[in-house]
Protein backbone atom coordinates (compact mmCIF):
# COMPACT_ATOMS: atom_id res chain seq x y z
CA UNK A 1 0.00 0.00 0.00
CA UNK A 2 1.36 3.39 -1.09
CA UNK A 3 0.95 6.51 1.41
CA UNK A 4 0.26 9.61 0.43
CA UNK A 5 2.67 12.21 1.99
CA UNK A 6 1.48 15.52 3.07
CA UNK A 7 3.26 18.63 4.35
CA UNK A 8 3.65 19.44 7.72
CA UNK A 9 5.43 22.39 9.71
CA UNK A 10 8.63 20.40 10.14
CA UNK A 11 8.90 19.63 6.45
CA UNK A 12 10.94 21.01 3.93
CA UNK A 13 9.32 23.52 1.15
CA UNK A 14 11.28 23.75 -1.86
CA UNK A 15 14.79 26.10 -1.81
CA UNK A 16 14.36 29.68 -3.14
CA UNK A 17 16.15 30.88 -5.85
CA UNK A 18 19.61 32.46 -5.15
CA UNK A 19 18.51 36.29 -6.08
CA UNK A 20 21.93 37.61 -4.48
CA UNK A 21 23.81 36.49 -7.29
CA UNK A 22 27.04 37.49 -5.29
CA UNK A 23 25.65 41.21 -5.37
CA UNK A 24 26.17 42.00 -1.70
CA UNK A 25 26.10 46.02 -2.04
CA UNK A 26 23.21 47.48 -0.21
CA UNK A 27 21.57 50.96 -0.90
CA UNK A 28 19.75 51.16 1.98
CA UNK A 29 19.48 49.89 5.78
CA UNK A 30 17.85 46.55 6.19
CA UNK A 31 17.54 45.82 2.50
CA UNK A 32 19.30 43.38 1.62
CA UNK A 33 20.31 40.60 4.92
CA UNK A 34 21.93 37.46 5.74
CA UNK A 35 21.34 34.40 7.91
CA UNK A 36 23.14 32.02 9.30
CA UNK A 37 24.02 29.53 12.33
CA UNK A 38 27.41 29.25 13.99
CA UNK A 39 27.98 26.47 16.41
CA UNK A 40 29.95 27.35 19.96
CA UNK A 41 30.92 24.73 21.54
CA UNK A 42 30.71 25.59 25.18
CA UNK A 43 31.73 23.33 28.09
CA UNK A 44 30.79 20.13 27.46
CA UNK A 45 28.04 20.61 25.06
CA UNK A 46 27.14 22.86 21.76
CA UNK A 47 25.34 26.04 21.42
CA UNK A 48 23.87 27.75 18.32
CA UNK A 49 23.96 31.01 17.48
CA UNK A 50 21.06 32.60 14.73
CA UNK A 51 22.10 35.97 13.14
CA UNK A 52 21.16 37.98 10.79
CA UNK A 53 23.51 40.61 9.38
CA UNK A 54 22.31 43.58 7.39
CA UNK A 55 24.58 43.99 4.71
CA UNK A 56 24.35 48.04 4.65
CA UNK A 57 26.31 48.07 7.10
CA UNK A 58 27.94 44.79 8.54
CA UNK A 59 25.44 45.45 12.01
CA UNK A 60 23.83 42.17 13.39
CA UNK A 61 20.36 43.35 13.61
CA UNK A 62 19.05 39.90 15.02
CA UNK A 63 20.43 37.07 17.21
CA UNK A 64 19.42 34.18 19.26
CA UNK A 65 21.31 31.22 20.84
CA UNK A 66 19.61 28.15 21.94
CA UNK A 67 21.09 24.54 22.92
CA UNK A 68 19.38 23.20 19.65
CA UNK A 69 19.60 24.17 16.21
CA UNK A 70 15.80 23.88 15.19
CA UNK A 71 13.56 26.21 13.27
CA UNK A 72 12.05 27.54 16.53
CA UNK A 73 15.67 29.08 16.68
CA UNK A 74 15.55 30.70 13.38
CA UNK A 75 11.77 32.15 13.96
CA UNK A 76 12.97 33.35 16.73
CA UNK A 77 16.03 35.68 15.30
CA UNK A 78 13.54 36.05 12.15
CA UNK A 79 10.54 37.53 14.67
CA UNK A 80 13.08 40.33 15.72
CA UNK A 81 13.09 41.86 12.36
CA UNK A 82 11.27 45.11 12.33
CA UNK A 83 8.29 45.40 9.37
CA UNK A 84 9.68 46.89 6.31
CA UNK A 85 8.57 46.62 2.84
CA UNK A 86 11.64 45.33 0.14
CA UNK A 87 13.77 43.24 2.62
CA UNK A 88 15.58 40.64 1.00
CA UNK A 89 17.17 37.90 3.21
CA UNK A 90 19.74 35.45 2.02
CA UNK A 91 20.16 31.96 3.65
CA UNK A 92 21.67 28.67 2.74
CA UNK A 93 19.23 25.85 1.55
CA UNK A 94 19.69 24.25 5.60
CA UNK A 95 16.26 22.54 6.61
CA UNK A 96 15.85 24.88 9.18
CA UNK A 97 15.58 27.80 6.19
CA UNK A 98 13.28 25.70 3.96
CA UNK A 99 11.17 24.45 6.45
CA UNK A 100 7.64 25.27 6.13
CA UNK A 101 6.90 27.27 9.00
CA UNK A 102 9.79 28.85 8.19
CA UNK A 103 8.98 30.03 4.80
CA UNK A 104 5.49 31.14 6.17
CA UNK A 105 6.55 33.33 8.77
CA UNK A 106 8.88 34.87 6.49
CA UNK A 107 5.59 35.04 3.75
CA UNK A 108 4.01 36.72 6.64
CA UNK A 109 6.66 39.57 6.98
CA UNK A 110 6.44 40.31 3.40
CA UNK A 111 9.86 39.43 3.21
CA UNK A 112 11.58 37.74 0.13
CA UNK A 113 13.93 34.93 0.31
CA UNK A 114 17.52 33.85 -1.41
CA UNK A 115 19.09 30.87 -1.18
CA UNK A 116 22.58 29.66 -2.42
CA UNK A 117 22.47 26.51 -4.29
Amino acid sequence: MKMKKRKVNGQSVHPSENLFKRQFHAEAPLQKLVTDIAYLPFGGKMLYFSSILDLYNGEIVAYSIADKQDTSLVLDTLNQLPEQEKMLLHSDQDSVYTSFAYQEAVKGKGITTSMSP
